[in-house]
């Protein structure tokens, strides 16, 4: 059995380009949605915000939420705004919301610049 010696040449090389990898990979991942309240596709009671959970931290500054009706006019005059204590999460307070089919489109950017939207509906009964 052949013994690794930890401080070979080559073996700190690969060490640190492996570690290199790693760290470069992270440092360039998008902010996907990871969940939200209301889920997509529910079926709720009338909700006072919605709330979106995302994989990395967001610019406050780009990152935005809208909520439009069934007929496509907008439903939620207050702007959204990402959370002061987790920057992982967006949300959007509401009115008091009548019964229909709410279409929410989402924006996020994240703190390394990378940006990505989705859009998904709820149903208020």
């Amino acid at each position: 059995m052949k013994l690794i010696n930890l401080f070979s040449p080559a073996w700190f090389s690969s060490a640190l380009g492996a570690a290199a990898l790693v760290m470069t990979s992270s440092a360039f991942a998008h902010a996907h949605l990871v969940s939200s309240e209301p889920a997509a596709n529910a079926e709720v009671a009338a909700p006072a915000e919605v709330t979106l959970h995302f994989s990395e931290p967001l610019e406050p500054a780009f990152s935005k939420i809208a909520l439009n009706d069934a007929n496509g006019k907008a439903a939620a005059p207050a702007a959204s705004e990402v959370d002061k204590h987790d920057a992982r999460v967006m949300h959007l307070p509401l009115p008091q919301l009548g019964a229909g089919r709410y279409a929410v489109h989402w924006t996020a950017v994240a703190t390394d610049g990378h940006r990505t939207q989705g859009d998904f509906a709820f149903i208020v009964k």
